[in-house]
């Protein structure tokens, strides 16, 4: 997992860099390179040249706090996901210093991430000789963020402008539906970003480069189809096309956005001399404009060696609800032959509506007639009502400040508690308003934070929020109890800017929810409206992937 995102970048390059590389403008334009790769790596722990200490941005990037001068990543799959991270980094000026305290967020839960490597140091020249400081082990700190995630942290002794700052680690993940995306693009100036990904036989990724650039509907249509030829055509078959097409399964035709189906292959994608990119552009964080490669795992077929079962155990749908420890212990949990298929919506949508945690919360009483009754009471029509439980709810129940897709707590204990996630009340609060005969569906979010959700097929893990859209009087209502106000008309600030997937047997789909400005939410195809505004709440929590200094496990 990555945390904390041409040709290849030749080792001569971090050797002997030339006077000419002081002179880079960085405000240049970067274009990718796809390419298959031998083994040699584009930068090594120790090979540092005094032309590196030399290194100045200039043009718009003048005045840059730091300058990335190589950023290299490699996932290599098989009975684990391994990352592994190399990036050097050149401290500017003052303002620099704050990239040498260093975030590493990881899944510590079922030993998820583990480290196998890392190590940092500080390069200092002095006198014309390279001093090094190295972090020491017992300096690296392990703090827990809650019961799934951790974090390294540690900060570069003797940090100081015109220093070069060093990190390496290698990871092993259980990553393997949805491995952690590469970004080129960072707030400072980048001279070298480069990722390298070997898929193994047993598996098909979609290997999806990004720059910027979304889709047309004419091009979604068209994406859709490759799609679903992907889906419909036996494997064979579908090897030998994808070969004669260089695995590409799809692309724009100014080639900002690519998509290959890659099975027992390598690739390396390389981007030079990128600007650095900050600052806030409304509700869309500033990442979604940052050139990238997401990685999702379209099939898996074969006998595979039990060494795999702990990574194949992760594509289950109760996987989170059991964990590996139980799953491990079940023999029938996983058969000798795996074959596991990308979900398509429909699919997402049914295993969603019978999940344990999700579609069965709706199933429970949460309160007698008598109780549904006194709570509506003196309601003239639906729309009283609505607010009545809406009010009920947000009174009586306390968010814990947690973005959350499912429930954690068992209904009973949730009731018992009265506080928890914005999936627990919100469910509950889509419960409830159908007891009072309110039609009411779940309202899938991903968080404006976090960026736009994958609108082609499900990526895992991709919405982190759980709304409610309900139909009073031939209209359209979203309602966010975790808003902090009584206000039906408000929601929470984070669930504005964004495209959702309304979870419903009869009529499942997309909805935008318009930006603040636009007070309304959009079916896409429809152009129908419902009013409503966003509101703040202090404390609010986001994914705790996402804290930290932008060090990712890629």
């Amino acid at each position: 997992m990555w945390h904390g995102n041409c040709n290849c970048f030749l080792l001569q390059i971090c050797y002997v860099m030339k006077s000419r590389f002081s002179l880079l403008l960085i405000c240049l334009t970067a274009m990718p390179v796809f390419a298959g790769f031998g083994d040699k790596s584009p930068i090594r722990w120790g090979k540092v040249s005094p032309a590196e200490f030399s290194v100045k941005p200039l043009g718009s990037d003048s005045a840059a706090p730091a300058v990335v001068l190589c950023d290299f990543g490699d996932i290599d799959i098989s009975n684990r996901t391994f990352y592994t991270r190399h990036t050097r980094i050149k401290i500017m000026n003052e303002a620099g210093l704050r990239y040498a305290t260093v975030e590493i967020p990881y899944q510590k839960r079922y030993r998820h991430d583990d480290f196998y490597k890392l190590k940092a140091r500080t390069l200092v020249m002095d006198g014309g000789r390279v001093s090094t400081y190295n972090v020491p082990a017992g300096q690296i700190e392990d703090i827990r963020i809650n019961d799934h995630w951790s974090k390294k942290k540690f900060t570069f002794p003797q940090a100081r402008p015109g220093a070069i700052i060093e990190l390496e680690y290698v990871m092993a993940s259980l990553d393997f539906e949805k491995l952690d995306t590469w970004y080129f693009q960072r707030e400072i100036p980048t001279l070298w970003s480069e990722v390298r990904i070997q898929i193994p036989s047993p598996f098909v990724y979609l290997v999806t480069f990004e720059n910027n650039r979304p889709l047309s509907p004419d091009e979604e249509l068209a994406y859709g189809e490759r799609l679903q030829w992907l889906y419909n055509t036996r494997s064979r078959s579908r090897r030998m096309q994808l070969a004669q097409e260089n695995e590409l399964l799809y692309a724009t035709g100014e080639s900002r956005l690519k998509v290959w189906a890659m099975n027992n292959l390598k690739k390396k994608i390389i981007m030079k001399n990128l600007p650095g990119l900050s600052g806030s552009f409304g509700d869309q964080p500033v990442t979604d404009l940052y050139p990238r490669v997401r990685f999702d795992l379209f099939e898996s077929s074969g006998n595979l060696p039990r060494s795999f079962k702990p990574l194949i155990l992760t594509t289950r749908d109760d996987y989170d609800t059991k964990g590996e420890w139980l799953l491990m212990h079940d023999r029938t949990a996983i058969p000798g032959y795996i074959h596991f298929r990308l979900k398509t919506w429909p699919q997402y949508n049914d295993n969603l509506l019978e999940h344990e945690r999700f579609g069965k919360y709706l199933l429970r009483r949460p309160a007698g007639t008598a109780i549904m009754d006194s709570i509506t009471a003196g309601s003239r029509d639906n729309l009283e009502k609505m607010a009545a439980v809406y009010r009920f709810v947000r009174n009586t129940f306390r968010w814990n400040g947690e973005f959350t897709m499912y429930t954690g707590d068992d209904f009973d204990a949730f009731m018992r508690k009265r506080e928890g996630s914005s999936a627990e009340i919100n469910l509950l609060l889509i419960n409830m308003l159908r007891n009072a005969g309110i039609k009411t569906d779940p309202l899938l979010v991903r968080t404006n934070d976090l960026g736009i959700a994958e609108k082609m097929y499900p990526v895992k893990n991709q919405f982190n929020h759980v709304i409610a859209i309900a139909e009073v009087d031939g209209a359209r209502v979203l309602l966010d109890a975790t808003s902090g106000s009584g206000d039906l008309n408000r929601l929470n600030l984070k669930d504005i800017g964004t495209r959702a997937w309304i979870v419903s047997r009869d009529n499942p789909g997309w909805i935008e929810i318009f930006s603040q400005d636009n007070k309304g939410t959009r079916d896409e195809g429809q152009g129908t409206r419902d009013e409503g505004q966003g509101t703040s709440k202090k404390g609010q929590k986001t994914r705790d992937k996402e804290e930290g200094t932008g060090w990712y496990k890629l």
